[in-house]
């Protein structure tokens, strides 16, 4: 392919071959009116692979307490109201984790943020596997739980720093697969070591392992590129750059991260009053728009199936083996529908995916109120998997595709702390308040009332949510009326049918200026 370039271009009598191959992809894609583009080569994917492992120890460490709550619960003699707040604070420590993520990832860079989140993990999962009384277990839980708020925000963050345009829909939505695939390993522990003496103890020391290791490997790839530029630091963010491409695609792409810097008229460290106060109308609805997907993803009260699967199942009549049996069909039903949708991100694109998910949650909600209130139980594991697969399909990976998208340059390790504050809150009401929210409503009003806030989500996402499929991160500003401050900002993506564009698109000042 380079000797074609170079023969359309006419230089190959007087270049060197490494440049002529360079120079005739970098006029290719002068030509074409866009940036030069990598694929997915060997080195992003390593880094991916690492990011991705960082959100699997994270979902293990939420996922693992289903398994283990039983049988935990009877050899250390808990209480109902105790083992409750064991599975409930993760979710709380979780969202105080993450709103303290933005500033350390600002301050000491992504790599280091990553290793503090498994070092809270090792500890979290030494003091579980030792634990002899509640006090122990409730210390450890907060451990993992602050591990798991820096995780889910730190690796997405960094995946989405080090990614081409073309492929972050993609290699961002890995980090919600992975942690999922973790809440499956979780579930799968509880299923291998049903009926071990002690097992739960098992459980949760082999979360220690990964630790340990990704402690270690994280250093084997470079700081984000965006991080090294926002700190002045070119040449290590050129130099990080071309590990993942070609030079042509580095300088490129160095270029557009310097042009977002300048046109930051704040440029300077970030600050929580911009978040909550901004001062100019483009930067509140992109923070209201990563916000409220952020919002709506946990609002609906899916944290409520994730944790409570098992209930539901013994419910409608299978036996406790059965009911985990069960949870780990639903759950690996989630991964796949994920790694479906993850497929799909950057062709269908991000807004008709969150418009299916939110529709989809309000007809599965709705469909295990009426079970309930028609006395049909079999339609309760219709309904499970309904969200499931609905949640999988949009909120589940999209919530941090968004947000790493939408949020502006400056702002985006804070903004994205933020939202996953606000998710982990929500989820840690949801799972510590929703056996006593089912006795005091009843299950069909409770579910019914999920049913309605997932419709609400489907307004908010058509009126608030544009697409943002291909854009550079340093040209979603234009979207919501803040002009494109990069290279970028000239492109036209391809055309789609009418319809899909009448979805997809709205106030798309980047396609029509």
């Amino acid at each position: 392919d380079c000797e074609r370039e170079v023969h359309r271009s006419g230089q190959q009598d007087s270049l060197p071959p490494t440049a002529m191959c360079e120079a005739a992809r970098t006029e290719k894609a002068a030509e074409e009116g866009k940036e030069p583009r990598i694929g997915c080569t060997k080195f992003l994917i390593w880094i991916v692979t690492l990011s991705s492992i960082s959100s699997i120890i994270s979902g293990y460490d939420q996922g693992v307490i289903a398994g283990a709550m039983l049988p935990l619960q009877e050899d250390l003699g808990l209480s109902g109201v105790q083992l409750e707040l064991c599975v409930g604070v993760i979710n709380i420590a979780a969202a105080i984790g993450g709103i303290v993520t933005g500033a350390i990832a600002d301050a000491k860079g992504r790599r280091w943020t990553i290793t503090l989140s498994n070092l809270l993990f090792l500890v979290g999962s030494l003091l579980l596997t030792l634990a002899q009384g509640f006090c122990t277990l409730m210390v450890g839980r907060v451990c993992m739980g602050l591990g798991v708020g820096i995780a889910l925000v730190a690796a997405p963050i960094f995946t989405a720093e080090v990614s081409p345009a073309h492929l972050r829909g993609r290699l961002v939505a890995m980090s919600d697969v992975a942690t999922n695939a973790g809440i499956l390993l979780g579930y799968a522990a509880g299923f291998c070591f049903y009926g071990v003496a002690g097992g739960w103890r098992f459980m949760f020391a082999i979360g220690m392992v990964p630790a340990v290791l990704l402690s270690i490997l994280i250093w084997t790839v470079p700081e984000s590129p965006r991080w090294l530029a926002m700190r002045g630091r070119d040449k290590d963010a050129l130099a990080a750059l071309m590990r993942i491409g070609d030079k042509a695609y580095a300088e490129a792409e160095l270029e557009s991260i310097r042009s977002a810097i300048q046109n930051d008229s704040s440029a300077g460290e970030a600050s929580w009053k911009e978040i909550f106060c901004p001062t100019d109308r483009p930067t509140a609805r992109m923070l209201t728009a990563g916000l409220g997907v952020a919002f709506f993803s946990q609002a609906c009260g899916t944290e409520a199936v994730t944790y409570y699967i098992p209930e539901v199942m013994v419910n409608v009549g299978l036996s406790d083996f059965d009911a985990l049996l069960a949870t780990m069909g639903a759950g690996g039903c989630k991964v796949l529908f994920l790694l479906l949708a993850s497929q799909l991100f950057d062709r269908v694109g991000r807004r008709p995916m969150l418009l299916i998910s939110a529709f989809g949650l309000a007809v599965s909600f709705g469909v295990m109120s009426f079970s309930y209130s028609t006395g049909m139980d079999w339609l309760s594991v219709v309904g499970v998997c309904g969200i499931m697969g609905a949640f999988s399909l949009g909120f589940s990976p999209l919530v941090y595709v968004i947000g790493t998208e939408v949020f502006p340059n400056r702002l985006r390790a804070r903004a994205m702390s933020l939202a996953l504050f606000t998710t982990r809150i929500l989820a840690g009401v949801v799972s510590i308040s929703f056996i006593s929210l089912e006795v005091a409503l009843g299950p069909t009003l409770l579910w019914a009332g999920f049913s309605l806030i997932a419709a609400a989500a489907v307004f908010f996402i058509f009126f608030n949510v544009p697409e943002t499929m291909g854009l550079e991160l340093e040209d979603v500003a234009a979207l919501f009326g803040g002009g494109a401050t990069g290279a970028g900002a000239t492109k036209r993506p391809k055309r789609t049918t009418l319809l899909l564009t009448r979805v997809t698109s709205r106030s798309h000042q980047v396609v029509e200026p």
